[in-house]
């Protein structure tokens, strides 16, 4: 009763659905919605979070709107710049916390869940606070998981695309999902029998390249199976609904094929979601040992099944069809890089004395074209110092790199020449989506192309 009279005072002023609160930000309706029922929910998650993961504990929770507000729940140290709403609950703006996508990050040295609410494709509050629990697993594993390993990105980008290994993947992404609906311990040993002896001829394709597919399984798949088994426990939508979400969102993926690098994380994610289905079916109480283990989730669930391995007579479809579609993603890294060559506006090129540090990147939506060149169309962060930053969302720049993803030689972008403002060996972009400021000196400037020496 507390929180709403607070929230009732809040509201100063209503001019259609947008709302002012202490000046600090204006918010829309959807923006109401979700700052009133954070609360609930968060309670919510702390009734169910044994139910959904046994022994986790949840840390804070910031969602946002881009270019909109940020609520900041059960925060110990909230930014300053943020102002108090209730107990638990504070409110900032998304541009100043530079918050971006579903993910984890550390605000004011906590941990944080950090869930966009206004990405289009939610369809209810439960599928929002879903994807919060699957970041809130995140947290507790970066707070008290200490033997996990995660993924590297920069292999996400170089991941072989080899026809042969995307046919055994989609082989083995089926038996997965048949697994998770088989009840019968025996036939389930026959399919983790041939799923094993995927994994196993899989790495003769690959090598060490197969340790990503295991990385990513064991960091994403526990918390991708925690958002699935969160919003079966809070959905509120009738059963023929819950059912459809259920398996669009969560296990079509093991059942359609996707080639080369596409898709590749969510494909593990979903099999690592799969792998604690299973385990969940049959081992009760299994996630407790699982994190007390040094052990891989892929390794652990091998463990408890302890398969054998057989001959594979995978039907030769499943290769003829890789072998077209693979040669068709291979050959749309040529067409991605044609497409941003084609851009109009003059050609950037910001080269970099010293080697600027990474911020941020999205793996999942950026592509190797070639062995040294990089296409981010999402998320760019980098920095060099204090002052020099460079901060790209939904925008297409290319890095070029010396050995290793990590370190940049130069940035590329399209851009209006309007755009660009050079003054007192400052470059500075302020536009939508992108932001940057960096200090240098123009090495050259023509009608197609500025090139930028940065400090």
């Amino acid at each position: 009763m507390k929180y709403w009279i607070l929230f009732l005072c809040l509201i100063t002023c209503v001019f259609g659905c947008q709302t002012s609160i202490y000046g600090q930000v204006s918010l829309l309706s959807i923006d109401s919605l979700y700052m009133k029922s954070i609360d609930l929910y968060y309670s919510q998650a702390e009734i169910h979070r044994d139910d959904v993961w046994e022994g986790i504990k949840l840390g804070p929770v910031c969602l946002f709107r881009d270019n909109g507000p940020a609520f900041l729940y059960n925060h110990p140290k909230p930014p300053s710049s943020m102002k108090k709403l209730s107990d638990k609950l504070y409110v900032g703006k998304q541009r100043d916390l530079k918050l971006f996508g579903a993910t984890q990050a550390e605000i004011n040295g906590e941990w944080t869940a950090i869930v966009d609410y206004g990405m289009p494709g939610y369809l209810s509050e439960e599928e929002v606070w879903a994807v919060v629990f699957h970041e809130l697993h995140h947290v507790y594993q970066r707070n008290h998981v200490s033997s996990l390993e995660y993924d590297n990105p920069a292999v996400l980008l170089t991941y072989p695309e080899d026809y042969r290994n995307d046919a055994i993947k989609l082989y083995e992404q089926r038996l997965l999902l048949e697994m998770c609906n088989e009840q019968d311990r025996e036939r389930l040993g026959d399919l983790v029998n041939l799923f094993y002896s995927c994994r196993l001829a899989r790495g003769s394709v690959i090598g060490d390249y197969l340790n990503y597919d295991i990385a990513v399984e064991n960091f994403e798949g526990p918390a991708f199976y925690s958002e699935y088994v969160y919003y079966d426990i809070i959905s509120g939508v009738s059963e023929p609904l819950k059912v459809n979400f259920i398996q669009s969102h969560f296990f079509n993926i093991l059942n359609t094929p996707y080639f080369g690098r596409k898709n590749l994380r969510e494909r593990h994610l979903a099999s690592g979601m799969a792998m604690s289905l299973i385990l969940s079916n049959f081992y009760e109480g299994w996630q407790r040992e699982y994190y007390q283990d040094s052990l891989s989730l892929y390794d652990f669930f091998i463990s408890r099944f302890s398969p054998e391995k057989i001959n594979l007579n995978i039907d030769s479809s499943y290769f003829k069809m890789s072998s077209f579609y693979t040669g068709l993603a291979v050959d749309n890294h040529r067409k991605s890089m044609e497409r941003f060559q084609d851009q109009s506006g003059v050609r950037l090129v910001l080269e970099f004395r010293s080697f600027p540090q990474f911020r941020g990147l999205d793996p999942m939506n950026a592509e190797s074209v070639d062995e040294r060149t990089i296409l981010h169309s999402t998320l760019l962060s980098l920095v060099g110092g204090a002052e020099n930053k460079l901060f790209m969302t939904n925008r297409k720049a290319l890095t070029i790199y010396e050995d290793d993803i990590w370190f940049v030689n130069k940035v590329v972008m399209i851009l209006p020449r309007n755009k660009i403002e050079i003054k007192d060996d400052l470059i500075s972009i302020s536009d939508n989506g992108l932001n940057l400021k960096w200090k240098g000196k123009v090495q050259t400037v023509e009608e197609e192309e500025i090139v930028f020496i940065c400090e």
